[in-house]
């Protein structure tokens, strides 16, 4: 994927923050825009990076927190808990979740915990837990915690939810970059790229774009079809399965009576 040189952002930067004037006139206090709006995966895909570039306006930019916010596509999900049973591990129970992002990554030029308190974080939707709401709501809430926190585990582990402390930079003259990395099994769809503004622990403003991850060539041709036929597609995969099991059946016996 190829991206902009960073002179050119800079650049690009520059341009949002002027002229001072206008700035003064205008009510907002941000302005931000993605160098990439369209991620194309392809089979030598191995992971992208989120860049988004702004400008900060009003006095002491250098005392405003900046959080960038990836996430997307929703998708139902369930985590579930396995118990001992004569020696075996068997599913016990699950929750389920109606709509839970793939992907959820939050940048920061200092850890979340020191922008705002926990609930404000929560109530802004800034932390991974806060985007999982179980379809059964008669649970406890510890119980519904502790599984909400079992299947954030699961996404960090996979690299598909993550928390950066070092992913915003605050550059000269109230500019500022985010680079938010997203690894080679990010999801195709639709994400949406939100930028917050903190001041001692209370949002300001915010801007909210849409980028967009789609594969190309032979995989765009494979997934549509998964999605858009999904009981021949499934066809198709016992069909080859049966006949990679015959062709090697064939090959072993022809070894054997060697």
């Amino acid at each position: 994927m190829r991206r902009l040189p960073f002179p050119a952002l800079m650049l690009a930067a520059a341009l949002l923050a002027l002229p001072i004037q206008a700035a003064a006139q205008s009510t907002s206090r941000i302005s931000a825009a993605l160098i990439d709006e369209a991620v194309l995966v392809s089979s030598s895909f191995a992971g992208t990076t989120t860049t988004v570039f702004g400008a900060l306006r009003g006095p002491d930019p250098g005392r405003t927190d900046v959080v960038v916010v990836v996430r997307g596509p929703d998708r139902p999900a369930w985590i579930g808990r396995k118990q001992q049973m004569a020696g075996l591990w068997l599913g016990h129970d699950r929750v389920r979740f109606e709509a839970a992002p793939v992907y959820f990554g939050v940048g920061t030029a200092k850890p979340l915990g020191q922008v705002a308190a926990a609930d404000t974080l929560a109530l802004y939707g800034l932390t991974a837990a806060s985007q999982l709401e179980p379809v059964d709501g008669d649970r406890e809430r510890a119980d519904i915690d502790a599984f909400k926190e079992a299947y954030v585990e699961a996404r960090e582990g996979e690299g598909l939810y993550l928390e950066s402390a070092t992913a915003v930079q605050l550059l000269p003259g109230g500019l500022f970059r985010a680079d938010i990395p997203m690894p080679d099994t990010t999801p195709p769809g639709l994400y949406t790229v939100k930028v917050l503004l903190f001041r001692n622990g209370r949002q300001l403003e915010s801007t909210l774009s849409t980028m967009v991850v789609r594969k190309v060539g032979a995989e765009r041709a494979l997934f549509e079809f998964a999605r858009d036929r999904p009981i021949l597609h499934g066809l198709a995969g016992l069909v080859l399965a049966l006949g990679a099991g015959y062709l090697a059946a064939a090959l072993f016996r022809r070894v054997s009576l060697r």
